[in-house]
């Protein structure tokens, strides 16, 4: 098992991708007894903003409450309280890492845990304005990356 106690979901707004893996996350680490503390922040500085209807209900929707989630701003403290920072594009790694450099070995992008074979980019697309099936096959990716990372994190 690695020894990782604190993981940081990052996205554009933190308004839906990070929102999904860090609720995904947190309910996926309590049933496998995972002693991981998840958060998620966003590099567009904005705090305070409820996530997207579509996000609220694909959770929902897996069961999971989403009672207190609200839109945090990536910020150095954050960056530096994680032992993995896991990303959705090049550009949130290298806004983190701009803020942060000596963080650079900590920054993965979510998608990099598949098979090799499977990766085909690693990017998560952002689903702002997109219909509700778009999010539904968004928080499926998302899923199934977060179960490809707890493989990692036990082996």
């Amino acid at each position: 098992m690695k020894n990782i106690k604190h993981i940081l979901f990052v996205c554009t707004g933190n308004s839906c991708r990070s929102i999904m893996a860090e609720a995904y996350a947190r309910k996926r680490f309590k049933e496998e007894a995972l002693d991981i503390e998840v958060r998620s922040a966003g590099t567009l500085g904005i705090d305070g903003k409820l996530p997207t209807p579509e996000t609220l209900k694909v959770i929902e929707d897996a069961g999971i409450d989403t009672k207190g989630y609200e839109s945090t701003s990536l910020t150095k403290d954050l960056i530096d309280w994680a032992d993995l920072i896991l990303v959705m594009e090049p550009e949130h790694k290298n806004i983190a890492t701009a803020m942060l450099p000596e963080a650079n070995g900590r920054v993965r992008y979510l998608g990099e845990f598949k098979k090799p074979e499977e990766i085909r980019g690693a990017v998560i697309l952002d689903p702002i304005g997109k219909p509700l099936a778009f999010y539904r096959v968004l928080f499926s990716v998302i899923k199934n990356h977060i179960e490809e990372l707890i493989k990692w994190l036990k082996a």
